[in-house]
């Protein structure tokens, strides 16, 4: 019988278990907590978005597109779909693809994995933090801080750096690197931005839509859409955690990062003229600051008027002039907030950046440098949008994993 070791019982690690055991292997997951899938039980709120229903190479990320592509080739969302509704699992899409369990509990997911790879014998040990892999002759040592293990094959499954309070710290980097394989830079991602915003106080709590466009140097470097919160750090939300990650990188490489936030993305800086014309002639009655209610969120209109140079709120608004209706719009189309920093690893949902593609077979999980040995999920230079995505990838590196660890070659 194959003795499989799996480093680390996060989502990646499970997956791999379940068809290593399923193919008949000696199974032993280690995890340093004292428990298993304790990230997993956080995700989607505790609902846990764990694919979705459109998986294409947009929503990832790595420094060689060209083997994650290679990677994501036979990864199908139905595939997944169909793993975990065989362990029990029925989908449920949400209107933006994003795929849960029926039960829209993440303890269903966690639940049904745990129930397969122990039925089919797996042992979990937790409470372990591993030390050292050490090949030895055609097997492997694992030593952890209270024991030492022999595999013939080991998965490495440890996750990234990001949340370590549910299992991730990051140690998985070092061993890969200990024996030889080359990471690149990691960062965190899908993380809050820091801001110095002067208007920041004031609109703590805001959540508004917008078009976010992203600038390095003043170079447009991503886009996206949604609601933006603020917050008395700086600003979150869908759409800016899924630009952290660019964020982040352009600014440990010491560019000057901003985002511009435009609340009428489907309305043109000409036709917004006409309709704020019209309406400060219609609503001349009332002061400045009063017609641009049911317009525009009560709590931004004192900020935009800040920031187009406009002092007197109380003022009649057929006094604006065309100079000054167009400074408004262009707070409303390109309102600039800086982006000074961003949440520590604590924050952060996921790793960017690990272990080269090119240090693995795409198509096994296999290290190139040592045979018997696979790499997965957080821990390879991947990482994925919100939505889903990253959770597709682990399971899947996983599934991988688990089956060419386990049959005999």
């Amino acid at each position: 019988m194959i003795r499989v070791g799996v480093l680390g019982g996060g989502a990646s690690g499970m997956a791999a278990a379940v068809v290593a055991s399923r193919n008949g292997a000696e199974v032993t997951i280690l995890e340093r907590l004292d428990r298993v899938g304790k990230k997993l039980l956080a995700t989607g709120n505790g609902r846990c978005n764990y694919t979705n229903d459109i998986i294409d190479m947009s929503r990832y990320y790595s420094s060689n597109r060209d083997l994650l592509e290679e990677c994501l080739s036979n990864i199908t969302s139905k595939s997944t779909i169909g793993f975990f509704r065989e362990l029990g699992v029925e989908p449920f899409f949400d209107e933006t693809g994003k795929v849960f369990p029926y039960s829209l509990q993440a303890s269903s997911v966690l639940e049904v994995l745990r129930e397969e790879y122990l039925r089919y014998g797996a042992k979990e040990i937790c409470g372990q933090r591993i030390l050292a892999i050490k090949p030895i002759g055609g097997a492997y040592m694992v030593q952890t801080d209270l024991d030492t293990f022999e595999f013939d094959r080991v998965i490495v499954a440890m996750g990234g750096k990001s949340n370590e309070k549910l299992g991730s710290d990051g140690s998985g980097f070092e061993l890969m690197a200990g024996l030889g394989y080359e990471l690149s830079e990691i960062y965190p991602a899908l993380v809050k931005l820091k801001s110095d915003f002067i208007h920041l106080r004031s609109l703590k709590g805001l959540k508004v839509n917008a078009s976010v466009s992203l600038y390095a140097d003043e170079n447009l470097v991503a886009n996206d859409l949604g609601e933006v919160l603020f917050a008395d750090y700086g600003i979150s939300g869908p759409p800016i955690m899924q630009l952290s990650g660019i964020a982040v990188k352009k600014i440990n490489e010491g560019k000057n990062v901003r985002v511009s936030l435009d609340f009428f993305s489907d309305i043109s800086s000409n036709d917004l003229f006409e309709i704020l014309s019209d309406r400060f002639i219609n609503l001349k009655h009332k002061s400045l600051k009063d017609s641009l209610v049911g317009l525009i969120n009560k709590r931004m209109i004192l900020p935009l008027l800040k920031e187009a140079g406009i002092d007197d709120f109380f003022q009649k608004p057929t006094k604006m002039n065309r100079r000054q209706i167009y400074a408004i719009i262009k707070e409303l189309k390109s309102l600039r907030i800086n982006v000074t920093g961003f949440h520590s690893w604590a924050d952060a949902q996921v790793t960017a950046g690990g272990v080269l593609l090119t240090e693995i077979n795409p198509q096994t999980m296999e290290a190139c440098h040592h045979k018997n040995l696979f790499v997965t999920g957080e821990i390879l230079d991947v990482y994925g949008d919100c939505g889903g995505f990253n959770l597709h990838w682990a399971w899947n590196t996983g599934i991988k994993a688990g089956h060419h660890s386990s049959i005999i070659r």
